[in-house]
């Protein structure tokens, strides 16, 4: 199995193949994601995997909540590539992605995520996980910081300094990970595996996204 994953979600992008369970990676750090750039990579990786690009039959992509342009362009690239491949496409939430990050670094099984949107604006979800299951508790919102409840039984993470506002409270910082090689760990601990492609599977979650 030869697998794609893009994550384009924040201010830079991750492209990874996973070719025979060997994990290979690129990182872009210009700050700017652009679909030239990245159809260059896309092409440059395939190329040094000595694959084609009609042998990838499997894609990953972060579907947001995150970079509205950034997301946007990796949607439109996993419908290209999946309807001319006919394969399956995966969108993960970035936040069930955060979550799943936290889990295998701590062990955490309740987790709860404010992660920073836009302005005084978060992105907010609890979540429960283990080696079955990243489940969201309850619909990721978009909501302002002043709006957190805290839950004491949950392990609090976020990515914004607001958080000191809170006294006292005890967090996790969101640290930066290559989110294309955790997609595909991803993939494999938890996708329900699909046959050929459907558009839906495709879109991205643009309920809240950053612009």
């Amino acid at each position: 199995m030869n697998i794609l994953s893009i994550d384009t979600s924040g201010n830079n992008y991750s492209l990874s193949i996973s070719k025979e369970n060997d994990i290979t990676s690129f990182q872009d750090k210009s700050d700017n994601v652009s679909s030239e750039s990245i159809l260059v990579e896309i092409d440059n990786i395939v190329s040094k995997c000595s694959l084609s690009p009609n042998q990838i039959n499997t894609l990953v992509y972060n579907n947001g909540p995150g970079s509205f342009t950034g997301i946007r362009v990796s949607s439109a690239i996993v419908q290209a590539i999946g309807f001319s491949n006919d394969c399956p496409v995966y969108g993960i939430n970035a936040l069930n992605l955060d979550a799943y990050y936290l889990y295998k670094k701590h062990n955490a099984q309740k987790i709860q995520i404010a992660k920073k949107a836009f302005g005084d604006q978060i992105f907010h979800g609890l979540f429960l996980v283990n080696d079955k299951d990243c489940l969201a508790q309850e619909p990721i919102k978009t909501i302002t910081f002043s709006d957190i409840k805290v839950q004491s039984d949950y392990m609090l993470a976020t990515n914004s300094k607001d958080i000191e506002s809170f006294n006292d409270t005890k967090y996790e910082s969101i640290e930066k990970y290559i989110g294309s090689e955790l997609l595909i760990e991803y993939y494999t601990q938890y996708c329900e595996k699909k046959q050929g492609f459907d558009y839906k599977d495709a879109l991205p979650s643009y309920a809240g996204h950053t612009i």
